[in-house]
Order: C-alpha cells, then structure tokens, then sequence
C-alpha cells in the first residue's frame, strides 16, 4: 500500500513539473508574439465566466466583488495600453473641409 501513495506521489509531482514547464513555455512564447490583444480578450471573458459563477451560486457576494475590482482594474490598463499602441500605429485621414 505504501508503494502504491509513493507511485501516487511521484506521479502527481511529475504532473505539477510539466504543468510548470508548459506554463512557462507558453508564457514565454506569448511574450514573444504579443500577445497583449489576447489578454484584453481572456480578462473580459474572464469577467463572464466570474460573472456566471457568481450567479449560480459559486461565488459570494465579496469574493465577486474583490474578483471584479481586480479583472476591472486590470481590463481598464490593457485598454488603455491598447488604444495608445493602436492609436499611434493608425495614420489620420485627410481632412474634407474646405
């Protein structure tokens, strides 16, 4: 029985060491690709899936509110920080004024 938790045990390690490896794989790769449009789009989806959570009961009133603040306060900077990045890459039309 011992052998079976310590066969357990290593396996559940080893598992944790890919996840981690993974994790920073993509991490770095994602760094690399720019994936700044990405994490607007996964902190607004994130903000639903909370949301939906929330609504079934998942979450309590405070752990939503202190999960909101957070995504809220983390979607306004990757917006902003967006908008600039965009904002000086797109070129001004010609004006039709006379």
């Amino acid at each position: 029985m011992d052998e079976r938790w310590q066969s357990l045990t290593e396996a559940a390690l080893l598992l944790a060491a890919i996840f981690a490896v993974v994790a920073i794989g993509i991490a770095i790769v994602r760094k690399f690709r720019g994936g700044e449009a990405d994490d607007v789009q996964e902190s607004s989806v994130m903000m639903s899936k909370f949301r939906d959570l929330h609504d079934q009961g998942g979450l309590s009133d405070e752990e939503f509110r202190h999960i909101k603040t957070k995504l809220a306060t983390k979607l306004k900077a990757e917006l902003s920080e967006t908008s600039r990045s965009s904002g000086s890459q797109t070129a001004r039309a010609p004006s039709t004024e006379s």
